[in-house]
């Protein structure tokens, strides 16, 4: 090796080394060290229970907004009353009632009333209700004149009668001009009947409600089933405030036809008549389906989930078939038919002491462990078949039903929904 050559040699190395020793210092001082799992946060806040739902048409489930909302407990004193907003939609802090479950009514003018149990369930801090469906009314209007009185029909579907509900005002009846108003209300539009053995056999509103009259008015109501010609049955009036019925001690009289009674009102509201029904019903074995996991570390959220229940009725004597269904429906199952959907709000619970330390989550199985709890809800869908027989009537003019009820419900499984902990994994 020439000279001159042995010196570049000699230069360059300790370059090298030099250059080298810095790229090495740089690369491991740009190295980072592991992450640190983040600290266990503290406990959110818990959440109250909302109880929430919808109101909807019958007809095409649109929501209804301004429909009045009465929650009532079990000896039908009013909780709250409240009305829909533009969506439909209602919701109640129910984290103080004690109370396992509410009734829950929606009405508006126009419309039937629908009621639905709304359960509340203090250990999954949430509460839960079906949307209420309000079918329209066809409702008749007719001039009423203090000189000529006035009369109004409509037709009632629910009826073995070729009869339509009828009211006759006579002249001298009302000081002044009012406009009549008359509407039938199918049964599943009606509260329950006074008693588990009875059903409401035909029920109308007539308006203005309250107008009094110095005259008394015939009533015409036809019947779900046909009667035996001149039987009495009590009439009843609603309630309005607490949706139960009183007793008038006005008498309503089957007529010639055996298909129609009549009454002498005194004054306007919504009444109705009741008969006696035998009713059984058998349950099948329920089949249950997983279709949601709801998780919350904090805050709430809102689900909606659908559900479908069929029906099938086979009739003996003369009955009307929808009446009877909604009869045996409400008396049993109260399930809104066809496929509609069910909203459950989801609220994050209080977290429980042992969870805690010194204001900290933390899991007592691995105390050391960095994590935190979130609440899990395993959401469950119900099926079962409900069948069920009813008869009543008078002989000859008996008559019996079996109706077949496939239900579908929403529910959360309580024994599956509970505190999950999450681990934090390195710089998770």
């Amino acid at each position: 090796m020439s000279k001159k050559l042995k010196l570049k040699v000699l230069l360059f190395f300790p370059l090298f080394s030099v250059l080298t020793v810095l790229f090495l210092a740089g690369c491991e001082s740009s190295r980072v060290g592991p992450e640190l799992p983040r600290p266990n946060p503290p406990a959110p806040p818990a959440q109250p229970i909302i109880l929430a739902s919808v109101v909807r048409d019958n007809s095409n489930l649109t929501a209804i907004p301004g429909a009045t909302i009465r929650i009532l407990r079990a000896d039908n004193t009013l909780v709250t009353t409240l009305l829909t907003d533009n969506s439909g939609r209602y919701s109640y802090d129910v984290s103080n009632i004690t109370e396992a479950t509410l009734s829950v009514s929606a009405s508006k003018d126009g419309y039937g009333i629908g009621t639905k149990t709304a359960e509340i369930k203090k250990s999954l801090n949430v509460a839960l209700v079906d949307d209420i469906l309000l079918t329209k009314l066809a409702v008749a209007t007719a001039p009423v004149t203090p000189a000529a009185g006035g009369t109004a029909t409509t037709s009632n579907p629910q009826t073995v009668s070729s009869t339509p509900l009828t009211v006759t005002v006579p002249a001298g009846a009302v000081p002044q001009n009012i406009n009549l108003s008359i509407a039938a209300i199918p049964a599943a539009q009606v509260p329950k009947a006074p008693s588990a053995n009875q059903a409401i056999q035909t029920a109308a509103v007539f308006g203005p409600s309250g107008t009094v009259f110095s005259v008394p008015v015939q009533v015409k109501l036809p019947l779900p089933n046909k009667q035996p010609v001149g039987k009495t049955f009590t009439l009843l009036k609603l309630n309005e405030t607490n949706n139960t019925w009183t007793n008038t001690g006005i008498t309503a009289t089957v007529d010639a036809s055996g298909t129609n009674v009549t009454a002498q009102l005194s004054s306007f509201s919504t009444y109705a008549t009741v008969d006696n029904i035998n009713l059984t019903t058998t349950t099948g074995t329920p089949t249950t389906q997983d279709i949601d996991n709801v998780s919350l570390s904090s805050g709430t959220t809102t689900k909606t989930y659908s559900q479908t229940n069929s029906s099938s009725v086979t009739v003996t004597g003369i009955v009307n078939n929808q009446w009877i269904l909604d009869v045996v429906n409400a008396a049993t199952l109260n399930k809104n038919l066809g496929t509609t959907s069910k909203q459950i709000q989801f609220n994050f619970p209080a977290l429980p002491n042992e969870y805690l330390r010194n204001g900290v989550q933390y899991n007592p199985a691995n105390p050391n462990e960095a994590g935190n709890w979130t609440y899990r809800w395993v959401v469950v869908r119900t099926t079962r078949t409900t069948t069920s027989t009813a008869s009543g009537g008078v002989a000859p003019d008996t008559y019996s039903a079996t109706v077949t009820i496939i239900e579908q419900s929403i529910d959360i499984d309580a024994n599956r929904s509970g505190w999950v902990w999450v681990k934090h994994d390195q710089g998770g």
